[in-house]
Order: structure tokens, then C-alpha cells, then sequence
């Protein structure tokens, strides 16, 4: 009984685990994006890394993307 739920547990907390993983990235560098699309090649969601360091998110991730970056000027003494 104990060994039944004791795999039972560990299963269920590798599917969460798992589940957690699988969302698409997102931009994680200053200057970078991210633009979304649905299965006909339609933008569904963005986000992204201004240069000015505010993180911005609209629409849905979904898992076909493409990334890029922003030209940032230098920053200011």
C-alpha cells in the first residue's frame, strides 16, 4: 500500500513538474522579443525586454515563436 502511493506521488509530482517546463520562453535579456503564432502563421501573443529594462506581455505563448533583439543604445554615465 505505502509503495503504491509513494509512486503514485512521485508520478504526480513529475507531471507537474513536467507541466511547469513546457511553457514556451520568453525574453530574459534587455532588448529582446518575442512574437508568437497559431498554427496559420498568425501573431497571437508578444513579449518583450525594452531597452529600458520594462518587461512587457500581451496575447497567448504558444509553442511556435521567433525571437530578436532590439539595437539598444549604450548606456549613459
Amino acid at each position: 500500500m505505502r509503495k503504491s502511493f509513494a509512486l503514485g506521488l512521485g508520478l504526480t509530482a513529475a507531471l507537474v513538474a513536467t507541466a511547469a517546463l513546457a511553457r514556451p520562453p520568453g525574453p530574459d535579456e534587455i532588448g529582446e522579443f518575442y512574437f508568437y503564432y497559431d498554427a496559420a502563421g498568425n501573431v497571437v501573443g508578444q513579449a518583450e525586454l525594452s531597452c529600458a529594462g520594462v518587461y512587457s506581455e500581451s496575447g497567448a505563448r504558444t509553442a511556435k515563436y521567433s525571437s530578436g533583439h532590439m539595437t539598444c543604445p549604450p548606456p549613459r554615465d
